[in-house]
């Protein structure tokens, strides 16, 4: 059995330029990012379990669709 790191990602919503409209993140992040880093509001709910490699330099995780199969 594999051992790996994993981490909780949620998707999140931002401030537009607006001050009365906010968009959705198009990734996701752990918490603490989201909050600190990209001053969203985390979307409670949306919390996914993710091997932490997956997150990217900047700490974002983006989901590849595949279709009906994993990616070679």
């Amino acid at each position: 059995m594999s051992e790996y790191k994993t981490v909780t990602v949620y998707s999140f919503r931002v401030q537009d330029f607006l001050p009365e409209s906010s968009r959705h993140s198009i990734f996701k992040a752990p918490r603490e990012l989201i909050v600190k880093k990209f001053r969203g509001e985390v979307l409670e709910g949306t919390g996914e379990e993710v091997p932490l490699a997956e997150l990217d330099a900047e700490g974002r995780y983006r989901r590849i669709a595949t279709g009906w199969g994993e990616l070679s």
